[in-house]
């Protein structure tokens, strides 16, 4: 194939076709830059910059990038190290010694890689009390130098943590003696001219030029949801479309052993996958993913707010950059990103498509981690659910059936049939995984587990009350930020499902798993949080 026909093009009005049906003047919608060779060939915004002004989103307006900052969490922890200050491998302790032993052994890369094993703070925090109430980034840390337990041993396992990123900020700011937005500013925004990019710790401030988040009420309207606690390296950055375009140039100069901005070396490391203790490759660096899409060589990460969503991705071979950034719930920048390098990209190889044959429908339990996965057909294409968000299927070569999202690691063995069998077998993260079909228990009775638990570690009450009959109940959780109140739905003999009644989040919410001893809490992304009965 010749350089001309694998060579990248931008049409604007191909892009236009892309973003046609947000181009509206009435509702928020999304900020869009598209560069070729350093070069920005398409800078646009669609919809409205805040329902509450007659403003249109623009490439110059500041947005929240959410999870797409944790990349430039771990490029200032790696300044650090290049000075000598500390040392990727340096043990959590060494910066916190605040933690308690389950931290011991773990390491800063593992935080960054999300390999720790440690339970998130910020998922924490949403399922023991909710959103809204004030925490600072102490209070979360705090949160997790308490615990008393871990997921998984460290480096076994692969889960998204955005707590890890709590703690190399605290780390950052220690080594450094300054504020995380101070620094980032002085050593990685200034110097790329990145003039209207900052760390915003929280939405109930005022920062000039910036968009509003909108959450979507299901009504046909919109709300404001502040998340409450301090966001840093895991998600505070807000930029534009511009400046992150500046930044995406640098990156891929970077990646090429050109950086302003760090040494070849890091950024080296910053893309380099973890592998994990059975050498499973998680595709998942310092902060960034590196893997391909369609065959074509990518480096990204998307990012995710309440009332916005973000993804930045560039394909270094290609010199094509990308960044789609949205002001309000329900739009998926990853998709569009897609959309965008489907567009500029010729001779792809053939996207992985959502399956579209007959698989089981019901739920499934896996009790290793006490996940919950969900198997549907909708609109004719296989789903799977995972904390409440259903994710396209698609069947593999090796037969195997995973999610469209690479940040997912579930593979399943799926027969060609509607009916559901007792139990799936599949791997995730390579480690041998059996999930069993969840049936509900006839007989099943809240009415013997009825009374007050204690979470020691965090200090979270929790009350199980029931209805008349027992067959459901409610699950009341008050912790250090707040209170938050489930409904209790039988799943099967002794596991209940937990969703919250004042809280229209799908991450929120887990299983209950009921023993002699009391409960556990589980949840995509906390295992096994144990709650006894407490003393009468």
């Amino acid at each position: 194939m010749s350089e001309t026909e694998m060579k990248a093009a931008v049409d604007p009005a191909a892009l236009d076709a892309i973003f046609a049906d947000l181009d509206q003047g009435h509702l928020p919608g999304v900020a869009v830059g598209v560069a070729l060779d350093g070069v920005s060939l398409y800078r646009k915004g669609f919809g409205l910059a805040s329902l509450e002004l007659p403003v249109l989103l623009s490439p110059t307006i500041r947005m929240r990038i959410g999870s797409t900052t944790k990349h430039f969490g771990a490029l200032a922890y790696m300044l650090l190290v290049e000075e000598g200050m500390a040392k990727l491998d340096d043990p959590v302790t060494k910066h916190l010694p605040e933690m308690s032993p389950v931290a011991d052994g773990i390491t800063m890369r593992q935080l960054m890689n999300h390999v720790s094993g440690l339970r998130c703070s910020l998922e924490l925090s949403l399922q023991l009390g909710g959103l809204g109430r004030y925490a600072s980034t102490a209070d979360c840390m705090r949160l997790m130098a308490d615990d008393d337990d871990v997921n998984f041993k460290a480096g076994e396992e692969w889960c998204y943590n955005n707590g890890g990123y709590v703690l190399l900020s605290l780390a950052i700011e220690r080594l450094s003696g300054q504020k995380l937005g101070d620094f980032l500013r002085d050593r990685l925004f200034r110097p790329l001219g990145m003039n209207d990019t900052l760390l915003r710790l929280v939405d109930t401030d005022y920062v000039p030029n910036s968009a509003s988040l909108h959450m979507v009420d299901g009504k046909g309207g919109y709300y404001r949801q502040p998340i409450g606690a301090e966001i840093v390296a895991e998600g505070g950055i807000a930029s534009t479309v511009d400046d992150m375009l500046r930044w995406l140039k640098h990156l891929r100069g970077a990646l090429a052993g050109n950086p302003v901005v760090g040494t070849a070396e890091t950024w080296a490391r910053m893309v380099e996958p973890a592998v994990l203790a059975n050498g499973y490759a998680t595709g998942y660096g310092l902060g960034l993913m590196h893997t391909p899409y369609r065959g074509a060589r990518t480096v990204h990460h998307a990012g995710g707010v309440m009332g916005g969503s973000c993804q930045m991705i560039t394909l270094p071979d290609h010199g094509l950059d990308v960044i789609v950034m949205a002001n309000r719930a329900g739009l998926d920048p990853m998709d569009l990103a897609a959309r965008i390098i489907d567009a500029c990209v010729p001779n792809l190889a053939p996207k992985a498509e959502a399956y579209d044959g007959p698989i089981p429908s019901g739920s499934y339990h896996d009790p290793r981690t006490g996940g919950v996965y969900g198997l549907l057909r909708h609109e004719g294409k296989a789903l799977i659910s995972m904390s409440g968000t259903g994710v396209p299927l698609a069947r593999h070569d090796d037969g195997l059936f995973r999610a469209t999202i690479p940040v997912f690691h579930l593979a399943l063995d799926l027969p060609a049939e509607q009916t559901a069998p007792k139990t799936l077998r599949g791997t995730e993260c390579g480690i041998p995984t059996e999930l069993v079909l969840l049936e509900p228990d006839p007989g099943a009775d809240l009415r013997p587990l009825a009374g007050a638990y204690l979470a020691r570690a965090s200090g979270t009450h929790a009350a199980v009350e029931t209805d008349g009959d027992g067959k459901t109940g409610r699950l009341i959780l008050s912790g250090r930020f707040g209170t938050l109140r489930h409904s209790l739905v039988n799943l099967a003999p002794g596991l209940w499902d937990a969703k919250p009644l004042d809280l229209p989040v799908p991450i929120v919410g887990g299983l209950i798993a009921f023993d002699d001893q009391g409960f556990t809490f589980n949840s995509g992304r906390t295992r096994r949080l144990r709650f006894r009965k407490a003393a009468q």
